[in-house]
């Protein structure tokens, strides 16, 4: 059986704060629903943001995972939808 799944790698289910940093300067704070080597998705909390496919912003896991601040991860808006907001890591 054939997948139409189009993602070259595999999602983990995660859940943890992550820092959305736009152009303009504007925060929010969302919850990641999955995440994989090449990106994350995260869920809204109640409005959708509106942020355009192509739009590149910054993240940040609130979360102390470690020593020190996590490091900011520039990405690029892959897709969106009504319920969150697809991201791919700028490697």
């Amino acid at each position: 059986m054939m997948s139409n799944n189009k993602r070259d790698s595999n999602r983990v289910g995660i859940v943890i704060e992550i820092k959305l940093i736009c152009d303009d300067g504007s925060e929010f704070i969302l919850k990641s629903q999955n995440i994989s080597d090449t990106g994350v998705f995260l869920e809204f909390d109640d409005e959708p943001i509106d942020l355009s496919i192509g739009s590149q912003v910054v993240l940040q896991v609130c979360s102390q995972l470690g020593d020190g601040d996590p490091p900011p991860v520039k990405s690029v808006v892959a897709r969106t939808t009504n319920e969150g907001i697809g991201l791919q890591f700028i490697l």
